[in-house]
């Protein structure tokens, strides 16, 4: 989601401006860089939640040295950087000049001097996390623990500090709030009056202290990760995609459709749901398509081609076909086992889940290859000795092929695999049956095939 697209016409009009501010004696904020070489100079973004977009060019002062000017106001976020790969976040607008050193191709480790703003930020930050921290092993710890008063009681102190701080942010910035306030979730077994279960409170709790109203929140960094942690959240509880989607849709009533903070928390939904593969993601895809089309039509055709995509790889779609090279340096194309039910089984002799699953699979293989079951393995390894010895050591007697490219394999990527193992069932005429099935849930399935053949 999160991509670098050049919008010169619109950052040389927000330049433009600043320089005619700053020749009129408007008051302006210096930032000077020293990055040493550069192989890519720099520049000054901002994110939209599709995309990062450029506002200002830093102008060069020396080997390795830029400075960027902007007009003086309220502090907002900021990025410099080439690219959405490397670059650092940075508070700009308030104070008179901020300088930022460190090596201009490892930018997100660069030093900000001169800046109480941003140094108060990153204490803030790490403020959050320890309590985070604390609050998750006290969640771990209440769900195996039989004494649970003791540790509500814990819980109850933790949630007082996260308040406190939230209280303390809120009095020294109105961006330091808004950090403080995505970040504040308290303990359900302290305030769970009103909810039926954790999901529900959880789903329904989770920005409670975030104010939708706030003039800060365009373009507020946290908007998009706050939802990306929401959506990831609800999928990994188990709920069905419907009912993750509704709770998305609450999530959302508060902001205004087509605006920037709407645009923000939808591609922190649709980010998140695209990684965990969830149902969610062609919901809210549409949804950001049929928003920003026009106002936004590169986002929007880049966001239609991963609905194809998704939709492409979808149950009753026809499985994408592929080749890659056997152990014995021959291609094997999916198409080649037509006729067949096969399972496509991304795996890897380095992945532990995997190797933990394959004697499961072995015996399934056994039980109904005769009945016309294949498996097809494609392994995410890089050192084919590896690989070999662990089809050796698992006695997997199907047929596997690999490209030798680790993540970077071409078939996973072609089949949007983010995590394995991963399988994906597909019939005899080549259609998909099921996606991520291991253990009952694929013997089960299996089962219902070949029962009746």
């Amino acid at each position: 989601m999160m991509k670098w697209t050049k919008m010169w016409g619109w950052a040389s009009v927000l330049l433009w401006c600043a320089t005619v501010q700053a020749q009129q004696g408007a008051p302006f904020v210096r930032v000077a860089l020293s990055l040493g070489s550069c192989v890519e100079q720099p520049v000054l973004m901002r994110f939209d939640g599709s995309q990062f977009f450029p506002v200002a060019e830093p102008e060069p002062k020396g080997e390795g040295q830029y400075e960027i000017r902007l007009p003086k106001g309220e502090a907002a976020f900021y990025y410099i950087g080439a690219n959405s790969q490397n670059m650092l976040p940075v508070l700009l607008g308030s104070e008179e000049e901020v300088r930022i050193s460190g090596n201009c191709q490892a930018l997100r480790n660069a030093r900000i001097e001169g800046s109480p703003l941003n140094a108060r930020y990153q204490e803030l930050k790490q403020e959050i996390t320890a309590l985070q921290q604390e609050g998750y092993q006290l969640s771990r710890r209440y769900g195996t623990s039989k004494e649970k008063a003791d540790i509500e009681a814990e819980m109850l102190a933790n949630d007082e500090a996260k308040l406190a701080l939230l209280e303390k942010a809120r009095s020294e910035h109105p961006l330091f709030g808004l950090t403080a306030a995505f970040n504040t979730y308290l303990s359900y077994p302290n305030n769970r009056e009103g909810y039926g279960n954790e999901i529900e409170y959880y789903a329904q709790a989770y920005f409670k202290y975030v104010d939708w109203e706030a003039a800060e929140l365009p373009y507020f960094p946290w908007v998009f990760e706050g939802f990306r942690t929401y959506t990831t959240t609800l999928a990994s509880t188990g709920i069905n995609g419907k009912r993750q989607i509704a709770f998305l849709e609450q999530a959302l009533q508060p902001l205004e459709a087509g605006g920037v903070v709407h645009k923000m928390a939808l591609s922190g939904i649709v980010s998140a749901a695209k990684q965990r593969s969830t149902e969610a993601f062609l919901h809210f895809a549409k949804a950001y398509v049929a928003a920003y089309q026009e106002q936004d039509p590169n986002a929007a055709a880049s966001m239609q081609q991963e609905i194809e995509q998704a939709m492409a790889l979808m149950e009753g779609s026809e499985a994408p076909d592929f080749s890659q090279q056997t152990p014995e340096g021959e291609l094997l194309s999916l198409s080649s086992l037509r006729g067949k039910i096969v399972l496509i089984d991304f795996w890897a002799s380095w992945c532990g889940p995997c190797r933990k699953e394959n004697p499961n699979v072995v015996k399934l293989y056994d039980k109904y290859k005769s009945q016309g079951f294949e498996i097809l393995g494609v392994s995410l390894d890089r050192k084919k000795e590896n690989w070999l010895k662990a089809i050796e050591a698992d006695g997997l007697s199907w047929p596997q092929v690999s490209d030798l490219k680790g993540w970077q394999n071409e078939v996973a990527a072609q089949y949007g695999v983010r995590s394995i193992p991963y399988t994906v069932l597909v019939d005899r005429d080549g259609t998909i049956l099921a996606r991520k099935l291991r253990g009952p849930a694929l013997e089960a399935k299996l089962a219902a095939l070949f029962g009746g053949e």
